[in-house]
């Protein structure tokens, strides 16, 4: 039976890095409607309230430790210091989400799951066109032979 948690249970999680910094905490969790998968978690990261971070960071590159029961993350505090974030829960949720997001995943090195469903498309759309070329391109064969 897989482990299975409430999304209320991950909420306010601890996240730590994989050399033992502790990052933060989960803030919030944004669920993909069309896909009814998670897209991504907000971390809020710094210990001082006025001086906290937000960062959305790709759902598949986080690891939930059992043990710990606390989030992995393969990225230095250091890294986080140095980058902008946001200041406000309503700033992450009013950016346009395919533009920032994607960036985030590019970021992080992951591919986002509505990049893989676009290049799937485009794969498909190419391949019905080369399709109609050769039909067409047959029938004009046939009439110039005829």
């Amino acid at each position: 039976m897989p482990d299975v948690m409430f999304v209320r249970d991950l909420v306010n999680r601890g996240v730590m890095n994989d050399q033992g910094e502790k990052l933060g905490r989960i803030r919030a969790i944004a669920v993909d409607m069309e896909s009814g998968r998670i897209a991504y978690a907000v971390i809020a990261f710094g210990a001082f309230p006025n001086r906290t971070k937000l960062f959305a960071v790709p759902w598949e590159i986080l690891r939930f430790s059992s043990h710990d029961r606390r989030f992995l993350i393969d990225v230095a505090a250091q890294t986080l210091q140095s980058e902008p974030g946001y200041n406000a829960l309503n700033e992450v949720a009013a950016k346009p989400s395919f533009v920032w997001l994607s960036g985030a995943y590019e970021y992080y090195s992951d591919k986002p799951d509505w990049e893989q469903k676009r290049q799937q498309q485009e794969q498909q759309d190419v391949a019905e066109a080369q399709r109609r070329r050769a039909s067409i391109t047959a029938g004009q064969r046939s009439k110039t032979e005829a």
